[in-house]
């Protein structure tokens, strides 16, 4: 039949607690430790990449603030050329007007010169032809005579 021995009892809980040692000393605290470094080091890389996507995404705000100041720069630049060029053509028209009114100023005053010469050189061509004739007249009644 079926006995239970005291000592075969003892020597197995006896051994079973030898082997819950050795396994613990040799086994399950290496494996823990290891299991807590390796979740240290995964933490340690999720921190490291959640510090370069603030990194990155910090530094993607700052060119994106310095293509809008830029852009904006670039805007400015081109109003004010925007600007000078219209004071260029506004100055540059007037300066044509200026050139087209002194110039029309000096061709009143040259054909009002050169009227004012042919109506002189008429006169004399006039004066001239008007003795020819009163000489060939009276020369013409002196022949008849």
């Amino acid at each position: 039949m079926l006995s239970i021995n005291p000592s075969e009892v003892i020597w197995t809980i006896l051994c079973f607690f030898v082997l819950l040692f050795v396994l613990d000393r040799l086994l399950y605290r290496p494996l823990v430790r290891f299991m807590d470094e390796r979740k240290a080091r995964i933490d340690a890389g999720l921190n490291e990449e959640a510090a370069a996507r603030a990194a990155i995404e910090e530094d993607e705000r700052d060119l994106e603030r310095e293509r809008e100041e830029r852009l904006q720069e670039a805007k400015d630049e081109l109003r004010a050329e925007k600007d000078r060029s219209e004071e260029r053509r506004v100055e540059a028209l007037r300066e044509a007007k200026q050139f087209a009114a002194e110039t029309t100023e000096q061709g009143k005053s040259e054909a009002a010169a050169l009227r004012e010469q042919t109506g002189r050189e008429l006169q004399l061509r006039r004066d001239e032809l008007a003795g020819r004739l009163a000489e060939r007249l009276l020369n013409a009644g002196n022949t008849k005579q």
